[in-house]
């Protein structure tokens, strides 16, 4: 059987839209002689719908679009297939499998092993593209009885005709590695962030650090260095290099003279903590007044920010990790803000090895590298007192991301990560931080979902509830 396999990325309710490009496919298959075309679940419609499926007058559009297809490809000679079936004793599957590590080599050998165990070939076809924080990958495949697997590529769109019964396949699409397809994710998951809301540019506030540096970085790369507008916010614990390494990144990234600004807060955050003495002076306690006094200065730097992207229409990427998220490290109303956290589902360790391979890949292909060599072998900081270092709060990252990749991604206790070998008091310190933090994950943007496991959708703590793990 002479089967198309249409991997394509659609616009969640655009019903109209999804079904010219659908319609599109079906006359270039047609073309080719074949007798089925396999779309990715809910093509039509796009998918997660969320909201949408309650709306009776959508689901009569779908149902009118659907009808309208069936007939388009009817008139020329050929049958969809939108949904799960069996065909001429082969397997269709119509999928909208989301991102995740290892997913793509998981689901080709599922089927692979199901096709050698039922002695039926299988058709697996999935959606690409972003809706939100949820990207699909693509890596449609057929896998045949034999052994033989054709894969398509992932994330962007393909075509392919495979004839069932004919031996020669193709070996199909290289997919990388994963820092290959975590990289490939966060670009796709930008670029139709902005593509699909109908917005144009990004800002980014530049602190010269690593997790800001990866977000302009990745930015630069889906959007192009004349959609992303920078601000640098120094305050007077901020170090020389700081900005140096700041300035050098965003030069090299090609940035536009007029779309940088520098602008100090020193003086704004002088004036405020003047402005706030009668308040701060009345707290007892030394330690929350000086924890308030370093949250106003990220506060001062998202207003800031904010009037940016407001007097020019850009959209702010917010720059948290996952570490952070995970520990409540980060000001509630300050750097925890933003319209997309492309960054949101990365360990600390994640964020510094695909700095590191975004780097790699730049001077292999004869560029410059875009991250400075500084940001990623400085000691990370907020910089919000003087000599601050990430490392005065937190456990050291690699120690405190391998315990968070067991508690949230493994779903262990305490006891099970204390078993494992890790210090007893370390263990308790991090779990006490990760459930004492949901308040703030609670109000963080939609991140790009890359774990499997992301704060606000497959991991998520009731604020009230017991202090167990």
């Amino acid at each position: 059987m002479k089967i198309a396999l249409v991997q394509q990325n659609y616009k969640v309710g655009d019903v109209a839209g999804n079904t010219a490009k659908m319609k599109e496919a079906v006359a270039k298959a047609a073309a080719q002689g074949v007798e089925r075309v396999v779309f990715g679940a809910e093509a039509a419609t796009g998918t997660p719908l969320l909201g949408l499926a309650g709306s009776a007058a959508f689901r009569r559009e779908a149902a009118e679009a659907r009808a309208s297809l069936e007939a388009f490809a009817a008139a020329r000679g050929v049958r969809l297939v939108l949904s799960d079936c069996e065909c001429d004793r082969v397997k269709i599957v119509c999928a909208a499998d989301h991102f995740r590590h290892g997913v793509a080599e998981r689901n080709r050998d599922r089927w692979l092993a199901e096709a050698r165990t039922s002695g039926k070939p299988v058709v697996w076809v999935n959606q690409t593209g972003a809706q939100t924080g949820t990207i699909y990958y693509g890596g449609s495949c057929v896998a045949c009885p034999s052994g033989s697997v054709v894969t398509l590529p992932l994330f962007e769109e393909s075509l392919a005709v495979i004839d069932t019964e004919a031996g020669g396949w193709l070996s199909g699409a290289v997919w990388g590695d994963r820092m290959d397809q975590l990289h490939r994710a966060l670009v796709l998951g930008v670029r139709d962030y902005f593509a699909k809301t109908g917005c144009r540019d990004a800002c980014v506030a530049m602190s010269g650090g690593i997790d800001s540096a990866l977000v302009l970085a990745l930015a630069v790369e889906a959007l192009g260095p004349e959609r992303v507008k920078t601000v640098m916010l120094p305050s007077q614990y901020s170090t020389d290099h700081s900005v140096a390494d700041a300035e050098e990144m965003i030069r090299r990234v090609g940035i536009p003279k007029e779309q940088v600004w520098l602008v100090p807060i020193a003086q704004t955050f002088g004036t405020a903590l003047e402005a706030l003495q009668p308040v701060l002076r009345a707290a007892t306690d030394d330690k929350k007044r000086g924890l308030a006094e370093e949250n106003m200065q990220a506060r001062i730097r998202l207003m800031m920010t904010m009037a940016l992207s407001n007097s020019h229409g850009a959209l702010m990427l917010n720059t948290s990790n996952k570490s952070e998220a995970a520990v409540g490290y980060g000001t509630l109303y300050g750097d925890t803000s933003g319209a997309l956290g492309v960054i949101g589902d990365l360990y600390k360790g994640d964020v510094y090895a695909l700095s590191r391979r975004i780097d790699a890949e730049a001077e292999a292909a004869g560029r410059v590298a875009p991250i400075p060599e500084h940001i990623l072998t400085k000691a990370p900081s907020a910089e919000l007192r003087p000599g601050q270092k990430d490392s005065d709060s937190l456990p050291d990252y690699p120690v405190l991301d391998a315990i968070l990749v067991r508690l949230v991604e493994g779903g262990m206790s305490s006891a099970e990560v204390v078993a494992e070998g890790f210090d007893a008091a370390t263990v308790e310190r991090v779990c006490r931080l990760l459930l004492s933090g949901d308040f703030k994950r609670f109000q963080l943007p939609p991140a790009l979902r890359v774990s499997g496991c992301t704060f606000g959708v497959e991991w998520q703590w009731p604020i009230t509830a017991a202090k167990v793990l």
